[in-house]
Formats: C-alpha cells, sequence, structure tokens
C-alpha cells in the first residue's frame, strides 16, 4: 500500500491556491492602473472638450456682443445726423439727384402756383 502524507498535499492545494490568488491579485492590480490611466485620458478629454465649449460660446457672446454695439453705435451716428440736419435748416437734397427735373420741383422756394 501506498503511505499517502495527506498533510504534504494539503500544503501542495494550499501553495497552488496561493499563486493563484497572487496572479489573480496582480491581474486586477494591473487592470486597476490600466483602468485608472484610462480613467484619466478620458477625464482630461472631457475637460477639454468642456473648456473648448466655454471658450466657443465665449467667442459666440463676444462676437454678439460687438454686433449689438456697432448696430447701436450706427443708430447714434443715423440719430446725431438727423439732428444736425434739422438744425442747419438748409435744404436737404436726394442724394442722387444728378439733373432731376422732379427734385427741381420740390425745391422751388414758393408752392404758390
Amino acid at each position: 500500500m501506498i503511505a499517502m502524507d495527506y498533510g504534504y498535499q494539503i500544503e501542495c492545494v494550499v501553495e497552488e491556491y496561493r499563486r493563484g490568488v497572487l496572479r489573480l491579485q496582480s491581474e486586477y492590480d494591473e487592470m486597476k492602473r490600466s483602468l485608472s490611466a484610462d480613467d484619466g485620458a478620458a477625464l482630461l478629454e472631457a475637460i477639454e472638450r468642456v473648456e473648448a465649449e466655454r471658450e466657443a460660446q465665449a467667442r459666440l457672446e463676444a462676437d454678439e456682443r460687438k454686433r449689438l454695439e456697432t448696430e447701436a453705435r450706427e443708430q447714434r451716428e443715423a440719430i446725431a445726423r438727423s439732428i444736425a440736419a434739422r438744425k442747419s435748416k438748409d435744404v436737404v437734397t436726394p442724394i442722387d439727384e444728378d439733373d432731376d427735373p422732379e427734385g427741381e420741383y420740390y425745391r422751388r422756394k414758393s408752392w404758390l402756383i
């Protein structure tokens, strides 16, 4: 009969189990490191995307503000020209007059015919 050393077999099984646990733990640690690196890259990418969107929004707002300021300035200038023309009490003639006989009709001194 073959004498079996159960203590030795148990030690072999425990050692095999311990090596398997260490192998799984190292795989787990490696996966955790790679995921955290991937998460970090994804986080940086998300931050960059948000910053780019924020900058684009700021540019749009600045362009809109500039457009509104230009529009307001043009309106103020038009009002100033209109006020200046009224105060000058000069005869206002059309810009495109170019020997227009109808223009002469509207520029006459007296409207009594």
